[in-house]
């Protein structure tokens, strides 16, 4: 279907308004006839039937529609409707309508009238109302929506400042000759008023208390319908109502106005408690599975507390990933996570709660340093790298699987503003992470107990709307987010105090303390591109700023070497294992989607440091080490194909470094990488299968090869502090990510 002379409103807003439309195909039928990707147009694919007497009724639809907005002599008409041409294409047609806009009509004035205007009424109300009245500019095109919204406006201001039963009518003459238009707007005040009893009805077992104290409205003050509103989001905050009713009990018509208005909240309860089983799985950078129980009370000993728990077991079957699934050999690794929450709500005022968590985990963390066994590609000399010395058999050199004893703790407050999409969060966390092994090999020397007490503050503004202008945080259509996370680490005085409590005598070489702060912005923007399609664009930076104790800009590896002393080995390990809590990394399903997890970012030949005979840093294998400075962006056009099917196309872009500037010393190095990605909604989000490929010459500028091993094939000079990103299948040049819920 296609719209001729649609200048001004556009062929696919007008397409969203009318019945008549057409068959969805996967990127425009652009795969049909391609080998295998032809089965997946043919799945996702959505027919429209043609109906010749709804074309007609869509045409009256068109006119109608242009004449709301401002166009009252346009004109529509079905100019063609032919049978597509093809053996292939039976029972396809194609409809092409011509519109003609003509001249659009114009606001020449916008006037008040007041039907009950006094000098003692009109105190506060005259300037707001001026304000509200002029959004309606002359000489702009009319429009029927933005008529109806300025009336609404003017409403609000009324209702808002006390005049409850403030009515607003409009008139609009139109001069079809002159194509102009003269709006007025007449308003009656009536009395004003204040609130009467407040009455909460449909309570069931919930407590009354802290529910009038988060409505905080009080009998005798100034009615407001903005309070109102703040108390219906006040009340929705709670998470405790499947409906929520606010009701003014106004006189009806032709009854004395009562300049006192009883106010009626009427709720109706969700489910209090409940408990959830479930499992699930991760097939990429690993590949694990676990089960998931939980269980919620959201009026713990009453007062509106919410409580809940959640046990997460698993195994990740070790070092399988989705490029090696298949290989006969792997250790499976226990994994469990324990986290409990307390949250009590109406501390200080009412619409500030104070959160307590706390959690425990046993896990082998995915940043890899000590985690991931050597690559036989990496071991290959770097070219102009000096010789290596002899390879030493893998059973000799065996890396140590380091995991991870977890305890976190959390006390904070957080309030919600503006209507709930500004959140801020300030929180005192104390993390204390003790190694462990999973194989025999003993803990890297330097490696010990880590200390991170920290300050946080959270503070999010989430304007994302779906296609009905509703907020919408899983699949929106326009709006924007911005985020804040910052951190300060072992600044504060206590924190001595407590890091003694923990270790006692211990000695300072087992144990480490994060000092630093952290710092990581996000930006998100969405904008529709026609009614169903909309672009995503993401920007996410991270600063860390470390004390000298770690995070050092020129990581020397050598340190590391069994010939090094103990001081420098200690040092060696102790930079990274806190780097590899207080760091940043990049690549991943949440990342950049042409990359494993972590495949980005600074990478040193870090020996075994076990303390085993044999291994430099020449020949060990690449591993991550973490970097002060991030920096990701990612681009998506998201398309929808019909109710429960969707497809992406993206492109992901990002570096890590450990000096403060966007790019590393050497070769800039953007990381580029595209691809495709399907999309199967869900209850709690999108199924989401994203295949990234590494875009060539784009990932190293001046650097063509994909690998390492393939950098020396070619002669080309691989960055000493570049990774060696896998191949899928040890062939092909790309990552592929299953998650539930977008990239962003």
């Amino acid at each position: 279907m296609s719209f001729d002379g649609d200048e001004v409103i556009s062929g696919d807003e007008l397409a969203d308004r009318i019945a008549t439309a057409e068959s969805s195909r996967l990127l425009g039928g652009a795969f049909e006839h391609v080998p295998v990707l032809s089965i997946w147009d043919a799945l996702t694919v959505e027919y429209e039937r043609f109906d010749r007497f709804v074309l007609e009724r869509d045409m009256a639809r068109i006119e109608r529609y242009y004449r709301a907005r401002g166009f009252y002599d346009a004109r529509a008409r079905a100019a063609q409707v032919q049978r597509a041409g093809g053996p292939d294409k039976d029972g396809r047609v194609l409809v092409r309508i011509v519109v003609s806009e003509g001249e659009p009509v114009n606001v020449a004035s916008v006037d008040l009238s007041w039907r009950d205007w006094t000098l003692e009424k009109g105190r506060d109300i005259a300037r707001p109302v001026t304000e509200a009245k002029d959004q309606l500019k002359i000489g702009e095109r009319l429009d029927e929506e933005r008529y109806e919204e300025v009336k609404q406006t003017l409403l609000r201001v009324l209702t808002d400042r006390g005049f409850a039963y403030a009515t607003v009518e409009g008139h609009v003459d139109v001069d079809l000759v002159k194509h102009e238009a003269r709006v007025r707007y007449t308003i009656e005040l009536g009395p004003e008023c204040t609130f009467g009893k407040v009455k909460l009805e449909g309570l069931g077992e919930l407590p009354e208390g802290p529910l009038r104290t988060a409505i905080g409205i009080e009998e005798g003050e100034r009615f407001s319908s903005g309070k109102l509103a703040d108390a219906e989001q006040a009340l929705a905050d709670f998470g405790v109502f499947g409906a929520i009713g606010v009701k003014p009990e106004l006189a009806q018509p032709g009854q004395p106005r009562s300049p006192v208005v009883p106010v009626t909240f009427s709720l109706q309860p969700a489910a209090l408690r409940a408990v959830r089983l479930g499992g699930g799985a991760e097939v990429g950078s690993r590949v694990e599975a676990h089960l998931v129980a939980g269980w919620e009370d959201r009026n713990f000993l009453g007062g509106l507390r919410r409580f809940s728990v959640e046990a997460r077991p698993g195994l990740v079957f070790y070092p399988i990933e989705f490029g090696s699934l298949g290989d006969d050999e792997f250790r499976l690794l226990p994994e469990i996570q324990l986290r409990s929450e307390l949250r009590q709500p109406g501390v200080f005022e009412r619409r500030t709660a104070a959160v307590l968590r706390g959690s425990f985990k046993l896990y082998c963390p995915q940043t890899g340093e000590y985690c991931k066994p050597p690559d036989d590609e990496e071991d290959e000399d770097p070219v102009g790298a000096p010789p290596a010395q002899e390879p030493v058999q893998e059973e000799e050199r065996e890396h140590s699987i380091v995991g991870y004893r977890e305890y976190v703790g959390s006390i904070g407050l957080e309030r919600p503003f503006l209507k709930s999409d500004l959140n801020v969060a300030l929180l005192y966390n104390v993390q204390l992470n003790s190694p462990f092994t999973y194989n025999p090999a003993p803990l890297p020397v330097g490696f010990g107990t880590i200390f991170i007490p920290y300050l946080q503050a959270l503070v999010s503004y989430d304007r994302r709307q779906n296609r009905a202008g509703k907020p919408d945080r899983l699949t929106p259509h326009h709006g924007y987010y911005v985020a804040l996370d910052a951190q300060v680490a072992g600044q504060q005085r206590f924190d001595t105090a407590i890091a003694r409590a923990l270790i006692g005598e211990e000695s300072k070489k087992n144990f480490h303390a994060a000092r630093d702060v952290r710092l990581q912005p996000e930006f998100r923007a969405y904008l529709p591109v026609s009614r169903k399609w909309t672009l995503g664009f993401r920007l996410k930076t991270g600063w860390l700023f470390p004390s000298e104790e770690y995070g050092e800009p020129d990581f020397d590896a050598t340190r590391c070497d069994v010939s090094a002393s103990d001081d420098d080995r200690a040092e060696c390990g102790a930079d990274l294992q806190l780097m590899q809590f207080r760091g940043f990394f990049s690549g991943g399903a949440t990342s950049n989607r042409g990359y494993g997890y972590n495949e980005v970012g600074p990478h040193a030949r870090v020996p075994n440091q076990t303390g085993e005979e044999g291994e430099t840093a020449q020949d060990a294998p690449l591993i991550p080490i973490g970097g002060r400075l991030l920096w990701e962006a990612s681009l998506e056009l998201r398309i929808p194909l019909g109710e429960s099917f969707g497809t992406v196309v993206f492109v992901d872009a990002g570096d890590v470094s450990r000096e403060y500037r966007l790019f590393r010393s050497g070769p800039e190095r953007p990381h580029l990488s595209a691809g495709l990605g399907l999309r199967y909604t869900t209850p709690i989000g999108p199924l989401r299968l994203d295949v990234g490929y590494r875009i060539p010459c784009m990932q190293v500028l001046g650097v063509c090869s994909q690998t390492l091993a393939e950098a020396n094939k070619n002669k080309e000079i691989w960055p000493e502090d570049e990774g060696s990103p896998g191949l899928l299948f040890d062939v092909l040049p790309i990552a592929v990510n299953l998650a539930i819920g977008e990239a962003f």
